[in-house]
């Protein structure tokens, strides 16, 4: 089994195992939550819930790695134009979520190359962060043949036959 660490500037993993004090001393070792689904479902849910009581005017930022913003809520509404590009269109929370504390995202038509970890974080007005979650999201691609045509010996065809699951 691994965790997953994730610093203010580096994610990487660890066999549970192997995780050395210092590690632990560096940054916190979080449980990450993990969902998978295969390419070309319809939706999947990245959950993040939370009991906490959340300000009105709380931000709700989805990333995935560090870098790249999924989801923005802020000011009671959704901000699209926050967003990077390929999720644009692609992403949806619950109404009243800052009310119910349900901040789970839910993402359309996921593909492969969505396959990353993913943090739900809650900001004040100031830009204090209140709260953070991951979700390792797997999409799971679909089952495909490939054939390569590696050479000759003699009159004799050599084929192989790759069979790749993902």
């Amino acid at each position: 089994s691994s965790v997953t660490c994730g610093c203010k500037y580096s994610e990487f993993m660890l066999p549970s195992q192997f995780l050395l004090l210092s590690v632990q001393l560096m940054c916190v070792v979080l449980p990450v939550y993990q969902v998978e689904v295969d390419s070309g479902a319809e939706s999947v849910q990245l959950p993040c819930k939370t009991t906490v009581h959340l300000p009105k005017d709380a931000k709700v930022e989805w990333r995935y790695g560090y870098y790249g913003k999924v989801h923005v809520y802020q000011n009671g509404s959704d901000q699209p134009e926050e967003q990077d590009d390929d999720y644009r269109g692609r992403t949806e929370m619950k109404r009243n979520l800052l009310k119910t504390g349900d901040l789970s995202l839910t993402l359309k038509y996921p593909k492969e190359t969505d396959s990353n970890t993913y943090t739900c974080t809650v900001y004040n007005r100031e830009g204090r962060n209140l709260m953070e979650k991951q979700v390792v999201l797997k999409v799971k691609g679909q089952f495909y043949l490939s054939l390569c045509l590696c050479g000759h010996f003699s009159e004799r065809v050599i084929l192989i036959i790759l069979f790749m699951f993902k």
